[in-house]
């Protein structure tokens, strides 16, 4: 199976969610959070004389890994080795604009390595079972923006006003991005950050 590495962190915290009970690590290595991609397998049905007739693919697992700095190996005793199931994973970047991920159910395995560069580590390595709707869809991992903490105000009264000038924000989706409006749009709500 192939993997190719999709996105990468520098510096996050991991979320763990087993049972109901969440834990938020912030003790994650700089720069070891990685998630990669194992490529579904390619089924071909072929008709006599070997033409194919007709290919599947099975769908994508995702593969997150991360390290987290341990003083002792006893810190991590009890989740060292395979875990069938846990409710979620959910890595939060510190940089706001990154990218965050949320794996769903996946399976766990952790492991305790040392090197001379960050001491002794606990390697946490997170996989989804490539759970899909009855579209074919993904629905054990869901991406996020990070945004910032920053309040966004609707603005009341935009007559004679210059939306890109005056700093104002529109909203796409959950993210609010600076409007390039030079006079207001009809029907368009405009923001301003606060």
């Amino acid at each position: 199976m192939a993997r190719k590495k999709i996105i990468g962190w520098g510096k996050n915290s991991n979320k763990e969610t087993i049972n109901g009970s969440s834990t938020t690590y912030d003790d994650i290595v700089l720069n070891s959070a990685s998630l990669s991609v194992e490529e579904g397998e390619e089924h071909e049905a072929q008709i006599e004389g070997g033409e194919a007739e007709a290919r599947k693919k099975d769908p994508d697992k995702y593969i997150l890994e991360s390290e987290r700095r341990i003083d002792d190996p006893s810190e991590v005793n009890d989740v060292l080795g395979f875990t069938e199931e846990v409710d979620s994973i959910e890595v939060e970047p510190q940089e706001v604009g990154a990218v965050g991920v949320t794996l769903i159910n996946p399976s766990r395995h952790v492991t305790v390595t040392y090197d001379t560069t960050d001491g002794l580590k606990a390697k946490y390595t997170y996989k989804t079972k490539d759970a899909t709707d009855s579209n074919g869809k993904l629905t054990d991992i869901t991406f996020q923006k990070k945004v910032s903490n920053a309040s966004y105000s609707e603005v009341t009264s935009t007559t004679g006003k210059n939306p890109k000038n005056e700093g104002w924000y529109i909203k796409n989706g959950n993210v609010y991005i600076p409007s390039l409006d030079t006079t207001p749009q009809t029907g368009v709500t405009y923001y301003s950050r606060g």
